[in-house]
């Protein structure tokens, strides 16, 4: 018999549980030097096009992905993600994300993580928590990445969208939802207490 939550809770990652971006810091722990300055020069008229607000971040974050991650192998950076995830991301988690997170868990309820970050290192942090993720997933050939991500960023309406694929919310109780940006907008609108920045809403 399936075991049955009393809340769906919906944790944005950056920002929202931890006090820092986790996206690049991973682009830092994951590229040479060389390759990290190349892919910034690379991509420099996308980064001011999005400060010049031309384009939004999710479409930053593909070129983004496309030039750090394509032929890059892809044993690799599973590796190198699980690394990030097990030395890495406990540091970064607000003390406060952790109490809420703690919290949430005692009282039996589905925590999934809906993040725009990447899956080689948000899956096997969220596998050690026991909680579920949502993210965005690097498409590989078999044996390498191509750069692209599965399906498109996951972000803005996207969020909502893959949550409610994912979950008949009419099954649960009370939904949960935390966030810190516009990013997160569409997903909280989901919930029946929704949290911005930590402030009920």
């Amino acid at each position: 018999m399936a075991k049955i939550y009393m809340n769906l809770v919906l944790f944005d990652f950056d920002h929202t549980l931890t006090h820092r971006d986790s996206f690049t810091s991973f682009l830092s722990y994951s590229l040479s030097k060389k390759h990290y300055y190349i892919s910034f020069i690379q991509i420099m008229h996308y980064i001011i096009a999005y400060k010049c607000k031309l384009i939004n971040d999710q479409i930053l974050r593909q070129k983004i992905c496309k030039v750090a991650y394509t032929q890059y192998n892809k044993e690799q950076l599973i590796h190198i993600g699980q690394s990030f995830a097990h030395h890495y991301i406990d540091s970064i988690i607000s003390s406060h994300a952790k109490q809420r997170l703690e919290w949430h868990k005692s009282q039996g309820d589905h925590i999934v993580v809906v993040s725009s970050s990447l899956d080689v290192y948000l899956e096997p942090w969220c596998q050690k928590q026991g909680i579920d993720v949502i993210c965005n997933r690097l498409v590989d050939n078999g044996t390498h990445y191509t750069g692209a991500l599965l399906h498109g960023d996951c972000g803005y309406t996207e969020k909502a969208r893959r949550v409610k694929q994912s979950y008949h919310l009419s099954d649960y109780l009370n939904i949960f939802a935390y966030g810190d940006s516009k990013n997160d907008l569409a997903m909280l609108a989901l919930a029946d207490h929704k949290f911005y920045r930590w402030q009920k809403q």
